[in-house]
């Protein structure tokens, strides 16, 4: 990450711009506060735009106030008494579980 002090240097926007396009550039502002300037991708732009929907906000608060909790005995009742999927027997305390080596990476590069 590229940190541009305002109070330092006085560039361009299009100077961030191609700074941001390499990699992301935080910015310290002559007051004092912090922003972060990077490329957004469609994840990021679906954010925004879900953030600023007033109906997906309220189906979000609605959701909200849904039960919380299920026990896995009504989860198992839910799922094997509509047929969806039989029980699994109970792994052995002599298997360990398997791991996955693979990390998510935005844009494929670690921050």
């Amino acid at each position: 990450m590229k940190t541009v002090n305002l109070n330092k240097e006085t560039p361009s926007v299009g100077e961030l711009l191609a700074l941001a396009r390499k990699k992301s550039v935080l910015l310290v502002a002559q007051d004092g506060a912090s922003f972060v300037l990077e490329e957004a991708d469609e994840f990021d732009r679906e954010v925004a735009e879900m953030g600023s929907s007033a109906r997906f906000m309220k189906f979000l608060r609605k959701r909200s106030q849904e039960k919380a909790e299920t026990s896995i005995e009504q989860l198992a009742e839910e799922l094997t008494g509509k047929g969806r999927i039989a029980a699994k027997p109970p792994r052995s305390a002599s298997v360990p579980p398997k791991r996955s080596s693979r990390r998510l990476l935005k844009r494929g590069s670690a921050r």
